[in-house]
């Protein structure tokens, strides 16, 4: 079977997931870290992508972002693969394939949303082990009131969520203070996963319009035929 095309919509919410090969996660140290965060803020402007959250992991890496492209996310990532893997040659001499299969993404509805993918995306550390508080490769840092980062662009979903930067800072602490709901993290999973949107059915069928494709999920097996009646 075909496999179905990536979903993907300018200036429309989208979580990326990009998980390493094993024996890149086994590479993947400070310098190595620092580079991939480099390499995104040179990106980022290429491709004309904005980012609202990230987390840079050994295992993987997650974006929040919003392209002004339906081809920006696809573009923003072979550009830091190929940049990475040039350098990891360089550095390591490893050659081959960063990515354990292709990149994992889904189309979020901002306003529902936006706030469980930002607190699922700036955990990540915490689920690998790290300290999430001193981690210094992800956006916690400037949300949570650090040093402004040059690579995020706050969306206005964010800024809906107080009226001065300490508000929003102090709450957003509070957020990341409290484990994302098993379910909540089940639903952006099954999402990345299958590659399909996160929305109510308004936006489902908005975006399914848009894309000029069905975006449900469809039942397992053959379609049933329709029954034929025979009056006698």
């Amino acid at each position: 079977m075909a496999r179905q095309p990536r979903c993907a919509a300018a200036g429309l919410l989208h979580l990326l997931d990009l998980r390493w090969c094993a024996d890149v996660s086994a590479l993947f140290g400070e310098p190595e870290l620092d580079l991939l965060r480099a390499l995104l803020a040179t990106a980022l402007p290429r491709h004309q992508v904005a980012l609202h959250a990230y987390a840079l992991g050994r295992s993987r890496a997650l974006l929040l972002l919003t392209p002004q492209t339906a081809q920006g996310p696809a573009r923003l990532v072979q550009d830091l693969g190929r940049r990475l893997a040039a350098e990891m040659r360089k550095r390591h001499g490893r050659a081959g394939p960063l990515l354990a299969g292709r990149f994992r993404s889904a189309i979020l509805q901002a306003g529902p949303h936006l706030l469980d993918a930002m607190q699922y995306v700036e955990q990540l550390p915490a689920r690998e082990g790290e300290s999430a508080a001193s981690w210094r490769w992800a956006s916690t840092a400037m949300h949570c009131g650090g040093a402004r980062d040059e690579r995020v662009t706050d969306h206005p979903e964010y800024w809906r969520t107080g009226n001065t930067p300490f508000e929003r800072e102090a709450r957003h602490r509070a957020r990341l203070a409290e484990p994302l709901g098993a379910g909540v993290v089940q639903r952006l999973e099954a999402a990345l996963a299958g590659g399909w949107p996160l929305g109510d059915e308004a936006f489902l069928q908005g975006l399914a319009q848009q894309l000029h494709r069905p975006l449900a999920r469809r039942a397992p097996g053959r379609p049933r035929k329709p029954l034929k009646v025979q009056c006698i």
